[in-house]
């Protein structure tokens, strides 16, 4: 038996450590998983569960953080880490700093098994499948990709006791439930289009799970934990009509409880009826993006291949099924125009988004749209990626003469969209200064729009947002 200690510094709960823990469990192994942001905070648990070896879950912006934990614990204790997902993945260059010593590429429950039955009988971990370590002497050894998978019904289901340390600090009535891996569209946006490349020649990328697991998983969390609303956290939730058709009204009858999803506007767009069994199926909530309102942005920059006519379309076949939605949206993008920007609101505005939602783009390694950000001039030869902010709320590393007007306003997209009639003051405002003043009036238009659009309990999130406000609202 050998043990995994899983560190995070988010209150979140995330699919990739349930299910790497589900899969260790099942094969005789231990894991754990602890919220902190000090090695303090951690010392209990390393010297209590003495593991052999620590993992982190690390997207672009909290890597930093990471490192300087595991680099402490390394140090102190002399206990190897070892990193995993979209960072490490599409920069594995973060393997020549400080602190980190291996870096799984990919999808991870078969090598980290690997790795601690390797670990539980003492040999070497050099030529385990997706496996790159840093050697004594700093060199690197690195191994092809393993096959994917492409039974999803192979893997057990995630481990919905690994973030026990959330109880009390989170409200866990929302819980995660992916269908399917892999997206097939192209965004250039997206770590998706890297990762299908990265897994080239390696087996079927987009894969769904059989009907009957899905649902017995669903009446798992619905039997044994508090859950109200299962989120369908897909990269696209119902790809095949033919699967979610099947599935509805079998979901309706044996679980029953209320869920949200995400969808593509042009799926929804197809077919009148998609939304109105969606309804039928419980579904309270979509969430969809949009990205930019010019759509040669939208379709030729980004690939959406989207049209604004397929997005009005989709939102009115939800307004008319009572479903409301979340818009996803991207202000700052390589090439966008302050006009550009404002047609994004105005086509918010025109389909009445109940939910919105807007991010400044962050360059995050490994997506083409990143690539030609360099390609045309809009990042420098001098960018580091970690010089990026560790949220995507705050401030944009883009070289654009109004850039600053397009970071002030993501900050008043939301409220501008709900409340229209504060375009005329915040088209005044945006061309002030960034300022810690407009960051916090978003957070809390934001805090509210969360709030509403994923049916949280208000006071526990509101504790939630007091602890976590320093990772969406504050610069280090």
């Amino acid at each position: 038996m050998a043990k995994l200690l899983f560190l995070q510094n988010l209150e979140y709960e995330f699919l990739g450590p349930m299910y790497i823990s589900s899969i260790l469990k099942e094969n005789g192994h231990q894991c754990e998983l602890k919220i902190g942001e000090t090695l303090e905070e951690f010392e209990e648990a390393i010297l209590d569960f003495k593991p052999d070896l620590v993992g982190f879950s690390i997207m672009t912006g909290s890597h930093e953080w990471a490192r300087k934990i595991a680099n402490k614990i390394w140090q102190k204790y002399k206990i190897p880490n070892i990193f995993g997902g979209a960072h490490p993945t599409f920069f594995p260059e973060f393997l020549k700093e400080d602190g980190v010593q291996m870096i799984v590429k990919g999808e991870g429950e078969e090598a980290v098994l690997e790795i601690l039955n390797r670990i539980e009988i003492g040999k070497n971990l050099e030529g385990v499948p997706n496996l790159l370590i840093k050697k004594t002497d700093e060199t690197i050894s690195e191994t092809p990709l393993r096959n994917l998978k492409s039974d999803m019904d192979f893997y057990p289901f995630p481990d919905r006791n690994l973030y026990d340390d959330l109880n009390g600090r989170l409200d866990r009535s929302v819980r995660n439930v992916i269908t399917s891996r892999g997206c097939p569209f192209h965004c250039t946006f997206c770590f998706e289009d890297a990762m299908r490349d990265l897994y080239k020649d390696k087996g079927k990328y987009v894969r769904i799970r059989s009907i009957d697991k899905v649902i017995e998983e669903c009446l798992r969390i619905k039997n044994e934990t508090d859950a109200r609303i299962i989120y369908f956290a897909d990269d696209v939730f119902g790809m095949s009509k033919k699967w979610l058709y099947e599935f509805l009204p079998i979901y309706k009858r044996e679980v029953g409880l209320e869920f949200i999803c995400l969808v593509r506007a042009d799926i929804v767009a197809s077919d009148k009826d998609y939304a109105k069994n969606l309804a039928a199926g419980g579904c309270k909530s979509v969430f969809f993006g949009i990205e930019s309102g010019n759509e040669d942005l939208r379709n030729l920059v980004l690939k959406k291949q989207l049209s604004n006519e397929q997005i009005i379309s989709a939102s009115k076949y939800l307004h008319e099924a009572g479903i409301k939605f979340r818009t996803y949206n991207i202000l700052g993008l390589p090439g966008e125009t302050l006009e550009d920007a404002f047609s994004t609101l105005e086509l918010n505005i025109e389909i009445e988004a109940d939910y919105p939602w807007c991010s400044v783009f962050s360059p995050f390694p490994g997506t083409e749209l990143t690539n030609y950000a360099f390609e045309n001039g809009f990042l420098d030869d001098q960018f580091a990626y970690n010089s990026l902010s560790k949220s995507f709320f705050l401030d944009s590393t883009i070289q654009m003469p109004h850039i600053e007007q397009l970071e002030n306003l993501q900050k008043f997209f939301q409220t501008v969209v709900l409340f229209p009639k504060s375009l005329p003051l915040v088209k005044k405002l945006i061309k002030l200064k960034p300022n810690q003043l407009f960051t916090w009036w978003f957070g809390l238009v934001y805090f509210y729009v969360y709030l509403k659009s994923e049916n949280r309990n208000f006071w526990e999130t509101f504790r939630f947002a007091l602890r976590n406000f320093k990772h969406v609202l504050v610069k280090q």
